[in-house]
């Protein structure tokens, strides 16, 4: 069955066409990101901007399409992308949120300085 995570990606409409970009260069990518997401919300917060979630998947770092999905993402939260919005430069950081949350606790992995509105949440089950 493997091991299973839950995958979070949001991106402001600035970094759609880079990530496009990027997952147009690998099909497996392109199949992961535009069939296969659980949700995709191309609309997130009613600004055009994109969500994706993908529950219960094999985020394995030996697989190319997480391979350039990871890319895209490393690239994005250490500012490589250049864009102005209103004619100010501005921080690919600020404009992507990536979180994933594995089976096993502590698990958790994040980037990305945007979409205050998303983040993981731990509380006690008894």
């Amino acid at each position: 069955m493997g091991y299973r995570s839950e995958v979070v990606l949001a991106i402001s409409k600035h970094l759609t066409p880079f990530l496009t970009l990027a997952v147009t260069q690998n099909k497996a990518a392109e199949t992961l990101v535009f069939s296969d997401a659980d949700t995709f919300d191309r609309d997130y917060g009613g600004d055009k901007s994109w969500l994706m979630v993908w529950d219960g998947i094999k985020w394995y770092d030996s697989y190319e399409c997480i391979q350039t999905l990871e890319k895209f993402i490393q690239e994005a939260t250490s500012d490589e992308y250049e864009f102005e919005v209103d004619g100010k430069k501005q921080s690919s950081a600020e404009h992507i949120k990536f979180v994933r949350v594995g089976e096993e606790s502590g698990d958790i992995e994040t980037s990305g300085d945007g979409f205050w509105d998303i983040y993981t949440n731990t509380s006690i089950c008894y």
